[in-house]
């Protein structure tokens, strides 16, 4: 369904997609001087890429999974210095 419209820049610089796009996110890439690619769509903010690289979300949702699984426990704090140790020796032995 490919349509071609010409659309007049308003005094205010913008441009009018119509209603059927209001509330719509939508991406514009300048492709060249004077010619814009317009796409709407979902769009994912820099701060958030991360999530969406390798495995990265499965990796979430199993830790958060897990962290909902295991009961919350308070006065461990010496366990948990003691396993980041042993971590940190590890790691350093593997390198």
């Amino acid at each position: 369904m490919l349509q071609h419209q010409v659309k007049m820049v308003g005094s205010n610089g913008q441009v009018s997609l119509g209603k059927a796009f209001a509330g719509k996110i939508i991406s514009i890439d300048q492709i060249d001087r004077g010619t814009w690619v317009i796409k709407s769509g979902e769009f994912v903010p820099d701060s958030q890429n991360w999530l969406h690289r390798d495995d990265n979300i499965e990796r979430l949702d199993k830790a958060l999974e897990l962290a909902e699984k295991t009961p919350t426990r308070t006065n461990n704090f010496e366990e948990v210095i003691h396993k980041i140790e042993q971590l940190a020796e590890k790691k350093n032995v593997s390198h």
